[in-house]
């Protein structure tokens, strides 16, 4: 019983000095230091992520404008006024002359006997 009150002391000798603040200033250093880089990919993160979604949106706006033009281009949509050249070059990429296309297609007789009258 006598050595284990002599281990306690002996223990007790070996614990380092209260002076010394060492280990605390380098736990706060190194929680300083994490916590700006935290911030700092942060921002920058959150910086990006705003200007990406104003890209997207500028993206969407300029397809949506995109695609209204396209719809407009095209030969036979509704715009109100009639395209003859339009026409003409789909007649040439399906590699048709219109003599040609209009034998294929000739125009419909009316019911009663009497050829249709065309629009004007």
């Amino acid at each position: 019983m006598g050595g284990a009150a002599g281990g306690v002391a002996a223990t007790a000798g070996n614990k380092t000095p209260a002076g010394s603040s060492f280990p605390q200033i380098v736990a706060w250093c190194s929680l300083v230091i994490a916590l700006l880089l935290f911030f700092g990919n942060t921002t920058g993160a959150v910086r990006e992520r705003a200007a990406l979604r104003a890209t997207a949106t500028d993206l969407q706006r300029l397809r949506a404008r995109l695609d209204e033009a396209i719809a407009h281009a095209q030969p036979g949509t509704p715009s109100g006024e009639d395209d003859l050249q339009s026409v003409l070059i789909a007649i040439d990429r399906i590699g048709w002359t219109p003599q040609e296309l209009l034998q294929a297609y000739p125009e419909p007789v009316a019911r009663r006997g009497a050829p249709a009258e065309r629009p004007r």
